[in-house]
């Protein structure tokens, strides 16, 4: 009995022992899963985090272009209301030009009818003759260099613009709606024989009977010569056009006298003016420039407190400023600047 006894024994410590590693297996088994369960808990737990972030992130997002949205729509609804705004303004304003074009034509139409005449007495002083001089200005003409606004800005001593709207002026005598400031110039050619000095003479004559009047702008020769007025540069535009017209070399001179700034004309010609020396004067003077002789021309004709003369009469000829080489300002005179005329 006792033999059985011991076998039985060691069959029991076997079995124990494979329970006991079962055990420990599954101990140690629960433990690896355990912390691996652990550490995938804490990753899971960080993609939690970073989703939970990521999610905080677009709401804010989501916010933001909610708002960004509203106040486009807001602006889409302004610019909406705005352009039809617009629009109905746009189709007024159309419907007022059409009315106007229409108007205009009619009134192109009317005007094409009217016309400007103009008179002038001339005295050929080596003939002793005068002349009646008559000219009629196409009202369309005129009006071509009165409705243009942007020309008529305030002349300046020593101004850039002043010297371009100057020369534009000047020059304007080549224009078609210019032809009588090229009529005048023929007039002149013929009465004067082709005489220079006389024909500058007879011009200063015609620019002498144009009243003067303050004007803050330079005018067109051809606005100067219909309203029959202007100031100091207006006449001298005037003058130096019909001069430029008669194929005469010209200069405006920009100066500074006792009253002030002031424009006159300086006229090349073949030989010194002696004209004038039969009637008073003893001496002429010119202004040189670019190697010629330019031979003053006192395009003003005033004469403030004294009897007025008519600047075509044999009377006026004696006065100190009727005939080139004539200086009304004598050594006062200052010449600022100079503009030509080509």
């Amino acid at each position: 009995m006792s033999t059985r006894y011991e076998k039985s024994s060691r069959k029991g410590v076997s079995s124990a022992i494979v329970v006991a590693v079962l055990i420990l297996g599954l101990v140690i088994g629960f433990s690896l899963g355990y912390a691996l369960l652990l550490a995938n808990q804490t990753v899971l737990n960080q993609r939690i985090e970073e989703w939970k972030n990521k999610f905080e992130l677009a709401q804010n997002r989501i916010v933001e272009l909610e708002y960004a949205y509203e106040k486009l729509r807001r602006e889409y609804k302004f610019l909406e209301d705005k352009y039809e705004e617009l629009k109905t303004s746009y189709e007024k304003s159309y419907q007022e030009l059409k009315e106007l074009e229409a108007q205009a034509e009619i009134f192109k139409q009317q005007v094409r009818e009217l016309f400007y005449y103009r008179h002038f007495t001339l005295y050929n002083y080596k003939t002793r003759n005068y002349y009646h001089a008559w000219y009629k200005i196409r009202a369309l003409d005129y009006y071509k260099y009165r409705f243009n606004v942007q020309a008529h800005v305030p002349a300046r001593l020593e101004d850039r613009l002043t010297r371009e709207i100057l020369v534009e002026a000047v020059n304007s005598w080549r224009d078609p709606e210019s032809s009588v400031i090229r009529e005048i110039a023929y007039d002149l050619v013929q009465i004067s024989g082709k005489d220079p000095e006389l024909l500058a003479n007879l011009a200063l004559q015609i620019v002498h009977q144009i009243y003067y009047n303050v004007t803050d702008y330079t005018k067109y020769p051809l606005e100067t010569l219909v309203e029959g007025s202007g100031d100091c540069d207006n006449v001298a535009v005037l003058l130096a056009s019909i001069l430029r017209a008669a194929e005469m070399d010209v200069i405006i001179l920009l100066v500074e006298t006792r009253s002030g700034a002031h424009a006159m004309v300086g006229v090349a010609l073949p030989e010194p003016p002696n004209d004038l020396l039969e009637f008073g004067r003893d001496s002429y003077w010119y202004y040189e420039y670019n190697g010629k002789r330019y031979y003053l021309l006192e395009p003003t004709w005033v004469r403030l407190g004294e009897k007025w003369v008519d600047p075509a009469s044999p009377q006026a000829l004696r006065y100190i400023g009727s005939m080139v080489g004539d200086n009304p300002w004598g050594e006062e005179l200052k010449i600022v600047d100079v503009v030509e005329a080509p």
